[in-house]
């Protein structure tokens, strides 16, 4: 019976001193992210919170951090607690805390003290003593004391007012004055690293798995570092040109619904938004997603009031008008959602009847004829129209309207559980794609042709539902807004040459080394020409396309060079991430279709490539990255105006002759051989130049690039995972 209770306990006394650890490595966590919150002017550090100053209050913090981690050593070494530790925290602990006593030491020493370079002589021992005590204790004792007492040291320092935020360190030895404003989270964050490495150790009883929990720790703060970076980054983006990119912006209730509806349908179609049916980090996306969607919910109720009501609202520069058309572009955003939605729980219908097979052959030939009619048009960029009719409005809406009135109707029973519905009718899985695409195929004709359809107050129209000047507008006019629209496409038009050039050769190159050419001095001759390509200097590349691609095409600087150019910067690294994707596609696959007697292409262009893809994906979004900012090429041969007042025209410029001498079918763009503008370009004019405009249009102009950059990642990102999601089908 007394053995029972002793483990009993025990067990009790563990439990207490894990969730005692659980909370230490919390508040790690809280004193790292305000200390980070700290340096990039999220909390301000000269105010007060509860009548108490910000930086005595970080002090407080951390000398609570470090009391609590000294305590959780004490209880383990001398409190009974159930822990596990080794003879010695190890060489990497003592290492640290030699370091760290080291340089607390030389500093007091050689700054407080005056000693100069003595002081980091008599320092020396110090650090060699600290780490000496550190790696002959046992670990509960070595891993928690010597930090616990360099923390203490750090939060008396800070709280007792040594270290201010008006406080300045100006070091002898180069010439710089440190604030305390930086000192301050600086020795937080510090701080908050040795308490929360020390405290999830102790969570899992020292030894080799509190080490690899200690190490999870420090790696997951560098993590929310990082991405406070980058957050940081975006903020401060946002906040500088959010004021200009907005201004003067209006958009149709109509529009506005649309985007809002594509927007709800790929939150809720990309992942689980409902939290009881996830666990761990899951249930908290979830979570996420769940609020954004009750969130873009209620703004669609909010505008759908509106649009009722007749009723105009404005506020930040942006003004919402009630209209209940919707514009050709967010309609067409809208209807390529639905229907990519829709085809993914799209299946095969086989109808039972007759009259089934015949309105099952009647949709497809009427889709067809549909889309048909759409390419032509868009091929030629004109209407096609017969006896003053339209052609493709005349066989889209009536196969539209039929598609979403037996989808509507399929529903409806699915959801009542009526079963009287006809044999023949098409399942709601067949006729939502339908719809779709028919809906699809009337925005991108009312964009292409400029013809509105409406069916009374509702209805899609060319344009006019949105106003967005600064995105839509030249970058020079006479009494208009200023805007970004040549630059931004003519950043859109070189990033995506830059791809159809770059990514087909160097896939096609990541086959051939990977799945072809043997391990010779070849490939390795490869690998280290294409590394060395990767790290070459943009502004080399930008020199190879002046003297060698200019001359040779036009003569000039021309958006055509600047593709060339910025594809083969994108060459090399999709052709490394390509090559080891490809590595990477585990033999057994390549096994298992060599032994179905597939030949060795169609293993390749079956297995292989489909495998491999999302890596290939990724090497393109990395590369896009880059590229999409590149300048110093742009400078060299692109060269176009700062500031233009007209877009590259190179979807109107396309011109096909056909003739009778080979090749008989000639293709031109003269567009592609002018000169243009970029978004990188016409940003270096405004902040590095400044030439003819003022410091907000060039923040808004970042923003811009911003938001393209981020399109593009965006983008590369859905297409990976949609390889992804094939893969595990």
């Amino acid at each position: 019976m007394s053995d029972a209770h002793e483990v009993r306990l025990v067990n009790d006394g563990g439990s207490t001193y894990e969730r005692f650890a659980s909370t230490v490595v919390a508040g790690s966590f809280a004193a790292f992210a305000l200390a980070a919150g700290v340096l990039f002017d999220w909390v301000p550090l000269d105010g007060q919170v509860g009548g108490l100053p910000v930086a005595t209050a970080f002090g407080v913090g951390v000398l609570a951090l470090g009391l609590a981690t000294g305590a959780l050593g004490a209880l383990s070494r001398w409190g009974g607690v159930r822990t596990t530790p080794d003879r010695s925290p190890g060489f990497a602990v003592a290492g640290v805390q030699t370091a760290l006593w080291l340089a607390a030491a030389g500093l007091v020493a050689s700054n407080t003290l005056g000693l100069d370079l003595l002081g980091w002589l008599v320092a020396v021992p110090v650090g060699l003593t600290a780490g000496y005590l550190t790696a002959s204790s046992r670990e509960d004792v070595g891993a928690t004391l010597p930090a616990a007492a360099f923390v203490c040291l750090v939060g008396a320092v800070v709280a007792a007012g040594v270290i201010t935020p008006t406080w300045t360190w100006e070091p002898r030895a180069f010439d710089a004055t440190i604030p305390g404003l930086i000192v301050v989270p600086f020795l937080t964050m510090g701080a908050s690293l040795l308490t929360g490495w020390a405290a999830a150790s102790a969570h899992e009883g020292f030894g080799m798995r509190g080490r690899e929990h200690g190490a999870f720790l420090l790696i997951s703060l560098v993590v929310v570092l990082v991405l406070s970076v980058l957050a940081f980054l975006v903020a401060f983006v946002f906040e500088r040109g959010v004021a200009v990119v907005l201004e003067n912006l209006t958009v149709g209730t109509g529009s506005a619904l649309a985007l809002l509806a594509a927007a709800l349908a790929v939150l809720v179609r990309l992942g689980n938004a409902n939290p009881t049916k996830a666990d761990g980090t899951e249930a908290v996306v979830a979570f996420v997603r769940l609020a954004v969607a009750v969130l873009l919910g209620l703004v669609g109720a909010a505008l759908a009031g509106l649009a009722a009501t007749r009723q105009s609202v404005s506020g930040y520069a942006v003004t919402v008008e009630p209209t209940t058309v919707v514009g050709a572009v967010p309609g067409l955003a809208l209807a390529v959602v639905l229907l990519a939605v829709a085809r993914q729980s799209a299946t095969q219908w086989t109808p039972a009847t007759g009259i089934g097979r015949r309105v099952d052959t009647g949709l497809r030939l009427a889709t067809w004829l549909a889309v048909g009619t759409m390419a032509v048009e868009a091929l030629t960029w004109s209407e096609l129209a017969g006896a003053g009719v339209a052609v493709v409005p005349t066989v889209a809406l009536p196969v539209g309207a039929v598609a979403a009135a037996a989808y509507a109707l399929s529903r409806l029973a699915d959801r009542v559980g009526a079963s009287t519905l006809p044999g023949w009718l098409p399942p709601a899985a067949r006729t939502g794609p339908v719809a779709a695409l028919a809906f699809a195929v009337c925005c991108l004709h009312v964009a292409v042709t400029g013809y509105s359809l409406a069916l009374g107050p509702v209805g899609v129209v060319a344009g006019g539902t949105v106003d967005w000047p600064f995105v839509m507008n030249p970058s020079q006019g006479l009494g208009i807004q200023k805007g970004v629209m040549p630059a931004m496409l003519g950043t859109i038009w070189i990033v995506l040459g830059a791809v159809a050039f770059a990514v087909p050769l160097a896939v096609g190159a990541a086959v051939f080394l990977t799945e072809y050419a043997a391990d010779s001095s070849f490939t390795r001759a490869v690998d280290v020409a294409t590394n060395g390509l990767w790290s070459t200097p943009s502004i080399v590349f930008g020199l190879f396309g002046l003297a060698f691609l200019v001359p040779r095409f036009g003569g000039a600087p021309s958006i055509f060079a600047a593709q060339l150019v910025l594809g083969f910067m994108l060459l090399p690294l999709v052709l490394i991430t390509s090559r080891e994707a490809m590595k990477s596609v585990p033999d057994e696959y390549r096994d298992a279709s060599a032994a179905l007697g597939v030949s060795k292409w169609d293993t390749v262009r079956s297995v292989v490539v489909p495998a491999a893809m999302p890596g290939v994906t990724t090497g393109v979004i990395l590369g896009v990255g880059r590229i999409a900012g590149e300048t110093a090429p742009l400078l060299l041969v692109l060269n176009g105006p700062n500031f233009p007042n007209a877009a590259p025209g190179v979807l109107s410029s396309f011109a096909v002759d056909f003739g009778l001498e080979p090749p008989f079918v000639h293709v031109s763009n003269p567009a592609l051989l002018e000169r243009a503008s970029a978004l990188p370009y016409q940003l270096y004019a405004i902040i590095t130049a400044g030439v003819g405009a003022e410091e907000s249009f060039g923040w808004g102009t970042t923003l811009v690039l911003l938001g393209v950059v981020l399109g593009f990642f965006a983008m590369g990102i859905a297409t990976r995972r949609y390889f992804r999601r094939k893969l595990h089908q």
